[in-house]
């Protein structure tokens, strides 16, 4: 298959014999990524029946529907001699609505998640008002310590990444009028870039700064809501030893189930991507036979997931398989026969992938007048799935407008609109902890070594309460291992 990909990749290059190369590097790449969405779904697919029939995750119910919905598109997947063209056309449309119903619940957990990290830096911090403190090393010590750790490496992304974790970890002193001007900074960054890229970071800067609201709120998880609304309205300040006990287990018990169904909503988008993207490949019962492993394994936990009898099970001679779990067993024994497949199938999409945009933008004319538009945008999409951005947009835009000098700074103003509106009446308990959890996120705002230097010391120094400096230091200890 790699072979054969390069050469039609060399054809598309060389630009001869187009109505010929088109239709033919078509056909390759969408069998290459046929292949390898069926080999990660079959992998997948078989640890969430683990999932699920162990208890590993106890939520399942929560995605209940849409997991069922999943199974039904899978079956219409897996045996495409006994489904129609119409059926197929129906399942692939109803996995794209999944896709953005859990992309939709996954934004609201994403929001709750964000708010119990600002709890738990506030909590974090108070943990020694009530616990004895160990000796610890004193400031300028502790802060060179902390320098020798950031600059240890020569890879400036790894130093950028070490710097931005000890600021979201250090005594936050910082006055708000120059946390507003950094926040300004680190958006007119994104001038001349997509706008796509810009809405990114502000979707992420507000989930961070527990700006983020949406409706779905009303929908989804609302078992979270008066956990939340209790946090936000504690009074930090004058939080007694027994009080402190009691919220900071309710926080560990909640940010546990958040994580659990996060988790769980993740899988599930990876499943949904892995089963429309097969649907995008279309490679019917030819795709099925190329690879009999996944067929089989696919099909068989589709069959237990719906609770279906099948003769697939009558393949295995040797023993009737009685239980499930004989037959989750059997099933496992064939993962051993697509051993150094995957690396194969991703080195070749690889290739395929290279040219794709390229191709499209160049002999756009000539793909039109072949009809093959429809497969290169479905090859385009299996890209953007393929790409390890399970929650990544399938719009595909040629030309996507830039963000000018306007707009960011309407979206740098509006943003701290929004924090200024935040920070009144709130405790400064609450709000340094935003200040640091966003600080945390956006580009590293030091030019030189001496700055780095000057913001560690000046943070230990300014930092009057105790406890509060001890936890930070611990924090920042335990991170640097």
């Amino acid at each position: 298959m790699s072979t054969k990909i390069r050469e039609s990749v060399k054809k598309l290059s060389h630009g001869k014999e187009l109505e010929q190369a088109l239709p033919e590097y078509l056909e390759l790449a969408l069998d290459i990524h046929d292949s390898h969405a069926r080999l990660k779904f079959m992998m997948e697919y078989y640890v969430f029946y683990e999932m699920i029939t162990e208890g590993i995750n106890p939520y399942i119910n929560t995605a209940e529907d849409i997991a069922q919905a999943l199974h039904q598109a899978v079956r219409v997947l897996m045996d495409p001699a006994s489904f129609g063209e119409e059926e197929r056309s129906r399942q692939r449309e109803n996995l794209l609505k999944l896709r953005t119903e859990v992309t939709d619940r996954m934004q609201v957990l994403t929001a709750y998640v964000d708010r119990f990290v600002v709890y738990e830096y506030i909590l974090n911090r108070m943990q020694y008002r009530f616990e004895d403190q160990e000796v610890i090393a004193e400031d300028s010590v502790f802060a060179q310590e902390v320098l020798n750790f950031i600059f240890a490496t020569k890879d400036n992304m790894a130093i950028n990444d070490n710097i931005r974790m000890v600021i979201g970890q250090l005594p936050m002193r910082m006055t708000r009028s120059h946390y507003f001007d950094l926040i300004r900074e680190s958006i007119s960054v994104y001038k001349g870039s997509d706008k796509s890229a810009l809405e990114g970071h502000l979707y992420m800067f507000r989930t961070n700064a527990m700006l983020y609201r949406t409706d779905d709120m009303e929908k989804y998880f609302t078992e979270f809501v008066p956990v939340i609304k209790e946090f936000d309205e504690l009074d930090y300040e004058n939080m007694t030893a027994a009080m402190y006990q009691i919220y900071a287990e309710k926080l560990r018990t909640n940010a546990s189930k958040l994580n659990d169904i996060s988790d769980l909503y993740m899988l599930i988008q990876k499943l949904i991507n892995g089963a429309y993207s097969m649907y995008l490949a279309d490679g019917g019962q030819k795709a099925a036979d190329k690879i009999p492993a996944a067929q089989l394994v696919i099909r068989g936990i589709n069959e237990l997931f719906l609770h279906e009898e099948s003769a697939i099970w009558e393949k295995n001679e040797e023993h009737p398989l009685e239980s499930e779990e004989d037959k989750l067993y059997w099933l496992g024994e064939h993962f051993p026969e697509i051993e150094g497949m995957q690396e194969r199938i991703y080195e070749s999409m690889t290739t395929a992938d290279a040219v794709l945009e390229e191709t499209i933008k160049s002999r756009k004319e000539q793909i039109t007048k072949l009809g093959l538009m429809e497969g290169f945008t479905h090859l385009q999409q299996l890209m953007q799935l393929a790409s390890g951005s399970d929650f990544v947009e399938l719009e595909w835009k040629d030309e996507e407008e830039k963000v000018t000098a306007q707009d960011a700074e309407k979206a740098a103003e509006q943003i701290v609109t929004e924090l200024k509106q935040a920070f009144k009446g709130q405790s400064r308990l609450v709000r340094r902890a935003i200040m640091a959890n966003t600080l945390e996120k956006i580009p590293v705002f030091f030019s030189t070594p001496q700055e780095v230097a000057d913001y560690i010391s000046q943070s230990l120094m300014l930092c009057d309460d105790e406890a509060e400096k001890y936890a930070s230091k611990q924090l920042i200890q335990e991170m640097m291992g």
